[in-house]
């Protein structure tokens, strides 16, 4: 998949339609006339803004497109209504619907995919394709109308709930030509969260890939060169739970799965009778609950200690956090998001991830990022990565609290400017209105 553009409406801060476009302006046409997609798309953008302004909720639209192509036909439909989030700050948009659509390039041709969504599930659904010259409908659902229609070429008929996106159900039906699409989509989008939660959470999946051979520690360590960090060796422990933690382990998931199989209007008297076999955990799998990193640093010591990634400074969880999947995504192509990539990393070590991604010689197949950032450096003429005015984009908020998304490219440009210094001093907005007085005054405030 190769991202052409994402458009949304009515997602958290972001209430009036913005559209995120990675494409060249020498794009003028439906298509590339020697139809080489990635000599006009660029592989980079970069979303600049104060605190607040709306550049995470960017991403999380993103996010959620993608989440409801993979989730929505399966672990939402237990919701009682549908995943969605609205921008809260007046009456009219709370109550109204949302819009997603993402123009994107599957197997060589340009594909353009929306669904509008509401409190009740989907509103429209629609899907397009470019065979030649012109877009041609593939799929359009419409609520109101009680209709979902296919192009004659797809032989299609998929049944879904109100609730579910006819691209989630295809990734369930292997043998409908939806498949390959939602698919694409699916898997060829990763994230990467600022959140502690979120970064345990990856260092914990890195060390299953190193375990199961998905990455290897060569690849590890190598990262970990990267950023002179000091590290020399990764290696996995694995440490057994007792067994009363396993016993607790295997009642919960019991009880879960009971829970799971009871019907709605049973009582528990009922529950009981049933012959419920629940698939309890084997050792194997809880050994992978406790399964984590350890790292050598390079020291005078004929033997120097592990160390746990609690141990390990901020910097290298978050290199390690962004690295293996800004890697994985490189060498497989696809999109990743990166949100405050800023976040405890040095400035250089930011010029080798986005060099990394901007480099033809090193992306070969055509990956992309989408990143957010406070760091005004990358825009310097101090940085070796150079960010054309199209990839760089600025949120800023209204007196309403919505945010506005908008281009570098629309600015007008000035020859040899210093943008990161013209950004810092408001002259494209994007920073916060900040009123240092009233912290001075807090400070010398007689009454505590």
């Amino acid at each position: 998949m190769t991202l052409l553009s994402f458009t949304v409406r009515n997602h958290k801060s972001i209430r009036d339609e913005v559209t995120v476009d990675l494409t060249h302006p020498s794009l003028r046409t439906l298509r590339p006339q020697d139809h080489d997609w990635l000599s006009v798309t660029y592989p980079v953008a970069g979303v600049f803004g104060g605190n607040a302004s709306g550049k995470s909720a960017l991403l999380d639209a993103l996010r959620y497109a993608f989440a409801a192509i993979s989730l929505s036909a399966t672990a939402w439909q237990a919701s009682k209504s549908m995943h969605r989030a609205p921008f809260l700050l007046d009456g009219t948009a709370r109550t109204s619907s949302s819009t997603y659509e993402l123009d994107f390039v599957h197997e060589g041709r340009r594909h353009l995919y929306g669904f509008e969504v509401d409190h009740d599930g989907i509103k429209r659904e629609w899907l397009r394709d470019v065979p030649r010259s012109r877009w041609r409908t593939l799929l359009d659902r419409d609520r109101d109308a009680s209709t979902i229609t296919f192009h004659p070429s797809l032989r299609a008929r998929i049944e879904v709930t109100g609730r579910e996106l006819v691209l989630s159900r295809a990734l369930l039906l292997r043998d409908t030509p939806l498949y390959s699409v939602a698919h694409n989509l699916a898997v060829g989008f990763d994230y990467v969260l600022v959140k502690d939660s979120h970064r345990e959470g990856r260092l914990s999946s890195i060390a299953d890939s190193l375990a199961e051979g998905n990455i290897t520690f060569t690849d590890l360590e190598a990262l970990l060169q990267v950023a002179d960090i000091g590290i020399v060796n990764v290696s996995i422990e694995e440490r057994n739970i007792p067994e009363h933690v396993r016993r607790a382990v295997r009642r919960l998931q019991r009880d879960l799965r009971e829970e799971e199989t009871r019907p709605s209007d049973a009582t528990d008297e009922k529950a009981e009778d049933e012959d419920v076999e629940p698939a309890d955990l084997d050792d194997d799998q809880l050994a992978q609950m406790v399964r984590h990193m350890v790292f050598v640093h390079r020291g005078s010591a004929d033997e120097c200690p592990k160390f746990s990634i609690q141990d390990e400074s901020d910097g290298t969880i978050a290199w390690l956090a962004i690295a293996v999947p800004a890697l994985e995504t490189l060498r497989a192509g696809g999109l990743l998001l990166v949100d405050e990539i800023d976040a405890s990393l040095h400035p250089h070590l930011l010029e080798v991830l986005l060099g990394a991604f901007t480099d033809p010689l090193v992306n070969t197949q055509g990956a992309q990022l989408i990143f957010t950032s406070h760091e005004s450096y990358v825009l310097s003429p101090l940085s070796e990565v150079k960010l054309e005015p199209e990839q760089v984009w600025l949120t800023d908020k209204t007196y309403e609290g919505a945010t506005e998304l908008t281009c570098l490219a629309d600015f007008p440009k000035h020859p040899d400017a210093n943008i990161a210094r013209r950004y810092l001093t408001g002259r494209y907005g994007g920073t916060p209105r900040l009123s240092p007085s009233m912290l001075a005054a807090l400070v010398g405030a007689e009454d505590h």
